[in-house]
C-alpha cells in the first residue's frame, strides 16, 4: 500500500504547520500551530503551572458542529499527554492547534469522524514538531474497519466504513505503548485483539529475530510502518533546512 504524503511548514505565518494526505481516502488536512501564545479572554481557563492546549477542527468551508467538537476533545486529550507544557515560557500560555480539511473526502453531518481521526492526529503532530513545541514522545495512528465477514480493512474508504460492522482507531506512542483506542460498532474481545495486532504492525512494523538473536523491526505486509513515514518526513525537512550547511562542509 502506498504511504501517506506529508509536508512540513507549508504556511508562512504560523509558528508551525503541516499538510497530510491519506491516499486511500483522499483526505487532505492542513494544520497550523501557534505556541506559546496569549489566550485573550481565557485567563480563568489558563493553567498556572503548564500550557493550555486548544484544538480547533474545521470541516472545509462548512461551520463546525457536534462531530468536530467531539473529535477536538479526543485530539486535545492525546496532545495533552505529549506536550511538555511545564517547559520555560509555556506555563500560563497557550498552544493553539488548528486543523482544516481542504480536500478529499469530508465527514458529513452525523457521520463518524473515526475515518479522518488518524490524519488529523498526524497533521497535529507534524505541525507541533514544525513549531518546535517540546514533546515527550511522538506517535502514529491508524483506522481499521471490520467487515461482516471478519475481514480487517486498513484505512477504509467512506463506503467501506459505512458498511463495516465496527470501526477502530488506535494510536501507539514511539515507545510502543497504546496511546489511544476509539471504537464503534459491535465486536468481541477476540476481534479487538486481532485489530490491535494489525494496528501495531501498521504503526510500528512486525518484529523478527535474526540469526544473531537480536530483535529487529521489519516492514509489515502493508509496506513501511507509519512511524517510519513520520520520521522520514521530519528528516527530509531537517535536511532541506540545513542543506546550505551540509553543502558548505
Amino acid at each position: 500500500m502506498v504511504g501517506p504524503a506529508a509536508t512540513l511548514t507549508p504556511l508562512a505565518r504560523a509558528d508551525g504547520s503541516a499538510s497530510y494526505q491519506c491516499p486511500s481516502t483522499g483526505s487532505n488536512i492542513l494544520g497550523s500551530v501557534n505556541a506559546p501564545v496569549e489566550l485573550p479572554g481565557r485567563r480563568d481557563a489558563l493553567k498556572p503551572e503548564e500550557a493550555t492546549v486548544e484544538v480547533f477542527v474545521k470541516p472545509g468551508t462548512a461551520p463546525a458542529g457536534v462531530g468536530e467538537r467531539y473529535v477536538e476533545g479526543i485530539i486535545k486529550g492525546v496532545l495533552g499527554r505529549l506536550i511538555l507544557g511545564r517547559e520555560r515560557g509555556y506555563p500560563r500560555r497557550g498552544v493553539v492547534v488548528t486543523l482544516a480539511t481542504v480536500g478529499g473526502d469530508s465527514v458529513g453531518r452525523g457521520d463518524s469522524y473515526l475515518t479522518l481521526l488518524p490524519a488529523l492526529l498526524h497533521t497535529a503532530l507534524l505541525a507541533l514538531l514544525s513549531a518546535s513545541v517540546p514533546l515527550s514522545m511522538t506517535f502514529s495512528a491508524t483506522v481499521l474497519a471490520v467487515s461482516d465477514s471478519g475481514e480487517i480493512i486498513r484505512e477504509p474508504s467512506t463506503e467501506q466504513a459505512a458498511a463495516a460492522k465496527s470501526l477502530h482507531v488506535l494510536a501507539f506512542s514511539s515507545k510502543g505503548h497504546l496511546l489511544l483506542n476509539e471504537s464503534q460498532g459491535a465486536f468481541d474481545f477476540e476481534t479487538w485483539e486481532k485489530v490491535h495486532q494489525r494496528a501495531l504492525a501498521i504503526c510500528h512494523g512486525t518484529s523478527a529475530i535474526g540469526s544473531d538473536g537480536d530483535v529487529a523491526m521489519v516492514e509489515d505486509v502493508d509496506g513501511q510502518p507509519l512511524e517510519g513515514t513520520i520520521r522520514e518526513t521530519i528528516e527530509d525537512q531537517v535536511h532541506r533546512d540545513y542543506a546550505w550547511k551540509i553543502d558548505a562542509v
